[in-house]
């Protein structure tokens, strides 16, 4: 079983400081639906050979329209009742918040970021993460927030009929999401991990503009606060970002995901912004994983690697996201040795 890098390792390849740089892995065994079912003790026995350079503990976030912990009102919806609202995305979630007019209702039954019991499974976990770099984290930011709370259509129409009111709800989550990241620094984590799908397969979901002039100040306070606290700044987003690239790095950044495969230029994103963010290159899920020979796994990684990996740093591996049962066991295995040696091939 190879060691885990040091936390200090970690460190150098995100901020760019190292004169030789390893490459860490993060999330590089994100297994989807259905995959550990598939592969059992098989799979098991291969990740446990490959353990990730970075420790990850979720605390457990607030509901939607349910309560995550035994508190009811610890969720984002305000309705005791959700079954007439309208539904959206892939598991059908109700509209929480569906009409403007009962804006003060919701903020009044506004989860609380202190809630007993939140950090419970992060304060018996970190014991495990030894002498690695620690990271905090939870899904859907500000634009997966929202368009949780409104639903997806509403959302977009807000963003020119609503503008104001998405302000109020924006800003309420900031001081919530601060507080998550002192509870995360108060237990010496190292940096804060969050998604927020900005991208579909061709462009952003919103205009630039719009990106800039709402989404960008909620960014740069959020990552300003995780910085005072000493920590990283890692974001998920799936679909092509490119035209957003340069206000997350005016924002502060540190680490985008995936940078995902047909849907944004390698060469041109290295080339681009290789030296002012690092790359949590996320390897494709899509295609190379579940339908690549071994062979053809193994050369997509390494170019992959050839492409953004500098000396000083820079680059980190995960999945791009989740490994689904239709990927075969020795892409599974080839691809975990592939990145643990990546340095033997470029």
């Amino acid at each position: 079983m190879r060691q885990p890098l040091t936390k200090q390792q970690v460190i150098e390849a995100v901020e760019r400081t190292s004169t030789n740089a390893e490459v860490p892995l993060f999330m590089c065994k994100w297994w989807g639906n259905g995959t550990v079912e598939k592969y059992g003790e098989e799979l098991a026995e291969i990740a446990g050979k490959y353990p990730d350079d970075i420790f990850m503990s979720w605390y457990t976030a607030p509901g939607t329209d349910k309560s995550t912990l035994e508190n009811p009102q610890y969720r984002f919806g305000y309705k005791d009742d959700y079954n007439d609202t309208a539904r959206h995305s892939i598991g059908e979630e109700p509209e929480l918040l569906p009409d403007w007019n009962e804006l003060e209702l919701f903020l009044q039954d506004f989860p609380n970021p202190h809630e007993e019991g939140s950090f419970d499974n992060v304060i018996a976990d970190v014991a495990e993460a030894g002498e690695r770099y620690k990271m905090g984290g939870f899904w859907y930011f500000f634009h997966e927030r929202l368009w949780a709370i409104r639903g997806m259509e509403n959302l977009f129409m807000d963003y020119y009929d609503h503008l104001e009111e998405l302000k109020i709800v924006a800003n309420r989550l900031l001081e919530f999401y601060k507080v998550i990241v002192d509870r995360y620094a108060e237990l010496g984590f190292d940096g804060i991990f969050t998604s927020d799908d900005l991208g579909h397969q061709t462009g952003p979901m919103m205009s630039p503009n719009i990106f800039e002039e709402f989404y960008l100040p909620l960014y740069k306070d959020f990552i300003a606060h995780v910085h005072s606290k000493g920590m990283h700044m890692f974001l998920h987003s799936c679909g092509d970002n490119t035209l957003l690239m340069d206000y997350l790095i005016d924002a502060g950044l540190d680490v985008f995901h995936p940078v995902q495969k047909g849907c944004m230029d390698e060469a041109e994103t290295a080339k681009n912004y290789g030296k002012k963010i690092t790359f949590l290159y996320g390897i494709d899920v899509q295609h190379l994983l579940p339908e690549g020979s071994v062979e053809e796994v193994k050369a997509g990684i390494v170019d992959a690697a050839k492409i953004f990996y500098k000396k000083e740093g820079g680059l980190l591996f995960a999945a791009g996201n989740g490994i689904m049962p239709d990927v075969p066991l020795e892409n599974i295995e080839v691809m975990l040795d592939t990145v643990t040696n990546i340095k033997e091939y470029i």
